[in-house]
């Protein structure tokens, strides 16, 4: 069992590092374009790596004959690949479905936004119990990815252009958990800096107090421009 969570557990790091260095391509690149898909399939393909590896490495733990304390990691780890993963699925799938949000409402999909519900949830408990605040702290973005996904999936397309927000909102919501992940295990393990006391929540809240903002200026930016140009193309049709 320790050979094979080992293996799970390199493969994991490499595609994690892999998805944190591919995001940034897309995310910069012409949208759209050859080099913009091409990276974006890989970081899609490295979130499925992370996820499959991370749920095996959280069964093993809680199958093996471990404190109580490593089965509540166990439980945290799967709730992690979840929140990664499922913002990114529904990215992917958003793209694929473009106009039609309801083709998004498959059975998998209600799945892992359900699944992503509960299991925030069932975080908030959690902290409650153990007294671990970070569980109650990232508690909420498994009810707001899950409950957004669920909601976008069952309503018509507010605008033309819908699609293109809700695949950024969603591959952006994928980057800032790479990036989550990696000052909590990179920046200690390959940096040298740790946080503790009550500074420990730092890299845990950190990227989302960025990358949240950040994804909301971004998104309004090319609001801003997408309805300029429709405007635009109005008026010379009227003339």
């Amino acid at each position: 069992m320790s050979q094979l969570y080992r293996l799970a557990l390199s493969i994991h790091v490499l595609a994690g590092i892999t998805g944190l260095a591919a995001f940034w391509t897309p995310a910069l690149a012409r949208k759209g374009g050859a080099t913009h898909v091409r990276i974006g399939r890989i970081f899609y393909n490295a979130t499925s790596i992370v996820a499959l590896t991370g749920l095996a490495m959280a069964a093993m733990i809680a199958i093996a004959p471990t404190p109580g304390r490593a089965r509540v990691l166990a439980a945290f780890l799967a709730y992690l690949v979840i929140i990664t993963f499922a913002p990114v699925y529904h990215g992917v799938r958003v793209l694929e479905t473009r106009r039609h949000p309801p083709l998004l409402h498959t059975p998998f999909h209600t799945l892992l936004n359900t699944t992503a519900i509960v299991a925030a949830v069932a975080m908030i408990a959690l902290a409650f119990t153990v007294r671990q605040p970070v569980f109650a702290a990232l508690s909420p973005i498994g009810l707001l990815i899950g409950r957004g996904n669920l909601r976008y999936a069952r309503r018509p397309a507010a605008s033309h252009m819908s699609w293109w927000y809700e695949h950024m909102r969603s591959m952006l919501a994928g980057g800032i958990a790479f990036h989550t992940a990696f000052l909590v295990i990179g920046a200690g393990r390959f940096l040298g800096t740790y946080f503790t006391g009550p500074y420990a929540l730092i890299p845990w809240v950190l990227p989302s107090m960025i990358g949240i903002p950040a994804t909301q200026i971004w998104i309004g930016y090319y609001r801003t421009k997408f309805e300029g140009e429709a405007i635009r193309g109005s008026r010379l049709a009227v003339r």
